[in-house]
Protein backbone atom coordinates (compact mmCIF):
# COMPACT_ATOMS: atom_id res chain seq x y z
CA UNK A 1 0.00 0.00 0.00
CA UNK A 2 1.46 3.67 -0.63
CA UNK A 3 0.35 6.39 0.08
CA UNK A 4 1.06 9.92 -1.64
CA UNK A 5 0.10 13.41 -0.07
CA UNK A 6 0.71 16.95 -1.38
CA UNK A 7 1.34 19.52 0.37
CA UNK A 8 1.95 22.91 -1.05
CA UNK A 9 5.77 24.65 -0.08
CA UNK A 10 3.84 27.76 0.58
CA UNK A 11 1.72 25.72 3.44
CA UNK A 12 4.64 24.20 4.52
CA UNK A 13 6.67 27.18 5.36
CA UNK A 14 3.96 29.19 6.86
CA UNK A 15 3.91 25.84 9.37
CA UNK A 16 7.51 25.95 9.74
CA UNK A 17 7.57 29.53 10.74
CA UNK A 18 5.13 29.23 13.29
CA UNK A 19 6.23 26.37 15.19
CA UNK A 20 9.40 28.40 15.14
CA UNK A 21 7.88 31.89 16.32
CA UNK A 22 6.02 29.50 18.77
CA UNK A 23 9.18 28.23 20.55
CA UNK A 24 10.69 31.64 20.06
CA UNK A 25 8.14 33.51 21.88
CA UNK A 26 7.32 30.41 24.10
CA UNK A 27 11.33 30.65 25.65
CA UNK A 28 11.00 34.11 26.80
CA UNK A 29 14.55 34.88 28.71
CA UNK A 30 16.58 38.06 29.41
CA UNK A 31 18.89 36.24 26.75
CA UNK A 32 16.18 36.46 24.16
CA UNK A 33 15.52 40.00 25.12
CA UNK A 34 19.49 40.55 24.54
CA UNK A 35 19.58 39.04 21.53
CA UNK A 36 16.47 40.90 20.18
CA UNK A 37 17.99 44.45 21.47
CA UNK A 38 21.21 43.28 19.87
CA UNK A 39 19.79 42.46 16.30
CA UNK A 40 17.99 45.77 16.58
CA UNK A 41 21.13 47.66 16.98
CA UNK A 42 22.81 45.60 13.87
CA UNK A 43 20.08 46.37 11.73
CA UNK A 44 20.03 50.11 13.33
CA UNK A 45 23.55 50.26 12.22
CA UNK A 46 23.61 48.98 8.60
CA UNK A 47 20.08 50.69 7.54
CA UNK A 48 21.75 54.37 9.03
CA UNK A 49 24.97 53.79 6.74
CA UNK A 50 23.82 52.41 4.01
CA UNK A 51 20.86 55.08 3.91
CA UNK A 52 21.46 57.00 0.76
CA UNK A 53 21.92 53.71 -1.47
CA UNK A 54 18.17 52.82 -0.03
CA UNK A 55 16.78 55.79 0.04
CA UNK A 56 17.80 56.04 -3.50
CA UNK A 57 16.08 52.16 -4.14
CA UNK A 58 13.16 53.13 -2.82
CA UNK A 59 12.64 56.09 -4.67
CA UNK A 60 13.36 54.99 -7.65
CA UNK A 61 11.16 51.78 -7.38
CA UNK A 62 8.37 54.06 -6.32
CA UNK A 63 9.09 56.34 -8.76
CA UNK A 64 8.94 53.09 -11.74
CA UNK A 65 5.69 52.09 -9.80
CA UNK A 66 4.30 55.35 -9.93
CA UNK A 67 5.01 55.90 -13.86
CA UNK A 68 3.64 52.18 -14.79
CA UNK A 69 0.35 53.05 -12.92
CA UNK A 70 0.50 56.62 -14.63
CA UNK A 71 0.80 55.40 -18.40
CA UNK A 72 -1.78 52.61 -17.54
CA UNK A 73 -4.17 55.58 -16.17
CA UNK A 74 -3.11 57.57 -19.25
CA UNK A 75 -3.59 54.89 -21.63
CA UNK A 76 -7.21 54.04 -20.13
CA UNK A 77 -8.31 57.43 -20.32
CA UNK A 78 -7.38 57.59 -24.45
CA UNK A 79 -9.53 54.20 -24.91
CA UNK A 80 -12.63 56.18 -22.88
CA UNK A 81 -12.58 59.30 -24.96
CA UNK A 82 -14.57 58.87 -28.10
Amino acid sequence: MKITIEIPDEEIKDAVLNVVAQQYYKDYSPDRRNVDRVVSECVRKVIYEDKERITDRIVSQASRHLRNVAAKKFVEQLNDEP
